[in-house]
């Protein structure tokens, strides 16, 4: 007795069916259709108004990562509506163009396109050979769409936050003459090689410090004389308690120095008060 056995073969329409369902298949000749790139193709990057910046390129049969002189090409680029298979996509995503930077089923290099209210943006996702290639600072990226209609708005500026004003100057001047945080601000401001005793430690005959107002900031003002030589050996000192910056003009042998580097017109300023201490009264 004969046995005949019968092969069943799947129709051509079922096999492309099956094959479609299953992703996207690989375009013919490697290239991206007109309708595609006019969806997505053009220059992608962190930032659009940099140069520099980490950048992709989406060409006719090119997939392009690209920073400074690093350069990866995937090829035969194709898109795939279904990357995710029967999983959910994440939010927003619309397309997955895929490419092959080198041989073998470990090479693929795809870019996530992902559409929201700012405008299109990309993500990478890489066989591990690839991701190697690309280090992880290009892969944990978004590069926004730079050219077309589609292109991303620039992202929104950081909202200004309001400089918080200074602690309004309280307590005591002589007090705060002789603390530490004006003793402190004081010789920073002289500088390590100021080693004149009497200048350093604000020692000698000194007026009762006092409180003054400089341009509207309220200021400590300390004047104080080398022992013995008040006429050509003194100094004043202005303290801001709030923000803890210090100016002083010192005289010694009839040159004047200015401290904590103020403006020419504090300058002025500082004249006048060292006058009223050290010239007016004396």
């Amino acid at each position: 007795m004969t046995t005949t056995i019968f092969k069943k073969t799947l129709p051509a329409t079922l096999l492309l069916a099956a094959l479609c369902s299953a992703g996207a298949a690989w375009s013919k000749d490697g290239v991206l259709p007109p309708e595609t790139l006019a969806l997505y193709g053009g220059r992608w990057s962190t930032d659009c108004a940099n140069a520099a910046a980490p950048a992709l390129q989406v060409l006719e049969d090119t997939l392009v990562v690209q920073r400074g002189k690093r350069r990866i090409v995937g090829r035969q680029p194709d898109t795939a509506h279904s990357f995710f298979g029967n999983q959910p996509p994440p939010p927003n995503f619309d397309v997955a163009l895929m490419s092959r930077v080198g041989k073998g089923d470990d090479a693929m290099m795809n870019f996530l396109v992902f559409r929201d209210a700012r405008g299109q943006s990309i993500t990478l996702k890489a066989d591990k050979p690839v991701v190697g290639q690309l280090g992880p600072e290009l892969m944990k990226s978004r590069y926004w769409r730079c050219d077309g209609p589609a292109r991303a708005a620039a992202p929104p500026a950081e909202p200004a936050v309001a400089a918080k004003p200074p602690a309004p100057a309280t307590g005591s001047p002589a007090a705060l003459a002789r603390g530490p945080a004006m003793d402190k601000a004081w010789r920073a401001a002289l500088g390590t090689r100021e080693n004149d005793r009497w200048l350093v430690r604000r020692e000698g005959p000194a007026p009762e410090p006092q409180w003054v107002t400089v341009d509207g900031t309220r200021y400590v003002l300390h004047a104080f004389c080398k022992p013995h030589d008040c006429y050509d050996h003194n100094a004043i000192a202005l303290y801001d308690q709030g923000s803890g910056r210090l100016y002083g003009l010192v005289q010694r042998n009839g040159r004047n120095q200015l401290v904590g580097s103020p403006s020419p017109q504090f300058a002025g300023q500082l004249d006048r008060l060292w006058r009223e201490q050290w010239r007016a009264k004396n």
